[in-house]
């Protein structure tokens, strides 16, 4: 390792992608910024993927392997949390990977900019290699306070009246360890709360000093069958609720204002749109009776109808008015044509 420049921790949780790693762990393997500590956590994979950790470890004196016990994303991160040893840590899901150039160009900003956070765009892919969208901010620096104050009401999602939001995940961002160990910040289980991405973060940005977004481009997220609106979760909806409650007191407690509010309402109404559209005989394997009963359930759900309620939905873009306005008809029958015609 060069102990010239700052040691990066790259903690890589892996569960069952014996298809994808490899791909991946090469790409890490191959960025020009070099110091680096290299953690595979293998989440009680019941595929070849651990044994291709203990080939990389095997083979890489900076790869470093965790055999646990299946727990989920967010725990085993933090189980790579507290192995690392870098200054700067980021994270890569196992089925991701990277431009050669993104942990330098991470890096050179975070340091230029004397920043505590720094993130890239990103663009998300296909197995066949095809590009589905690209996410590309521009350059935008936060000094201080301004990383708390505007960039992460940013991250908790959109205004209303425009499209402002920046990826709450945690991948293609490079972090201050020092600041991670110092408070315990930590994720939350995405199977007891859902993004637990966004509730890192804005422990995080709590304690940051500045952050930065740049206009790169070097992060690929591989879209695969296993999408959300491919594979059913019956409480999706009541996990979303749950996370908007959370989340609601977690950014009031640390002051932010009813601006900020709206974007979480705004990220809530995509999850509801989620949930809508899983609603499906082919995604469900429901009837097409009960899917109704599970819209209309929806619908009907107080929560949602008081958030609309609050919300200026006359901002929002004529697709996302209208689908608040036919939660608010309770157009159960127009919801399930549109799920199933794969359009909502």
């Amino acid at each position: 390792m060069d102990q010239g420049i700052p040691l990066i921790s790259i903690i890589v949780p892996v569960f069952n992608v014996e298809k994808y790693l490899r791909q991946c762990l090469d790409s890490v393997l191959r960025q020009t910024y070099q110091n680096l500590e290299i953690i595979l956590v293998d989440d009680g994979s019941n595929d070849k993927s651990g044994e291709i950790c203990d080939e990389y470890a095997e083979k890489y004196s900076n790869v470093f392997v965790i055999h646990k016990k299946n727990a989920g994303l967010g725990m085993a991160r933090n189980t790579g949390l507290e192995h690392i040893t870098g200054k700067y840590v980021t994270f890569v899901d196992s089925d991701d990977w990277l431009s050669s150039d993104l942990l330098e160009v991470l890096y050179n900003n975070l340091v230029s900019n004397n920043v505590d956070f720094c993130k890239s765009g990103f663009q998300r892919v296909k197995n066949d290699g095809t590009v589905v969208s690209v996410a590309k901010y521009k350059n935008e620096i936060f000094g201080g306070d301004r990383a708390k104050k505007e960039l992460l009401p940013r991250i908790v999602g959109s205004s209303p009246s425009q499209h402002d939001g920046v990826e709450m995940a945690a991948c293609a961002v490079l972090y201050n360890a020092e600041i991670i160990k110092f408070y315990g910040i930590r994720f939350p289980s995405e199977r007891k709360l859902i993004s637990e991405d966004l509730v890192f973060n804005i422990d995080y940005m709590q304690y940051a000093n500045g952050a930065c977004i740049i206009d790169a481009v070097s992060y690929n997220y591989r879209v695969n069958d296993n999408s959300l609106t491919r594979s059913y979760r019956p409480d999706r909806y009541k996990a979303s609720a749950h996370f908007y409650s959370e989340m609601a007191k977690k950014l009031k407690n640390y002051g932010y204002d009813d601006m900020t509010m709206l974007r979480l309402k705004r990220i809530f109404f995509v999850y509801v749109r989620m949930s809508i559209a899983q609603e499906t005989k082919k995604v469900s394997g429901l009837s097409s009776k009960q899917n109704r009963e599970n819209i209309k359930a929806i619908c009907n759900d107080l929560l949602l109808r008081n958030i609309i309620k609050s919300y200026p939905v006359n901002k929002l873009e004529f697709r996302q008015k209208m689908f608040l306005r036919l939660i608010k008809w309770k157009a159960v029958e127009v919801f399930h044509i549109l799920a199933e015609a794969g359009v909502i």
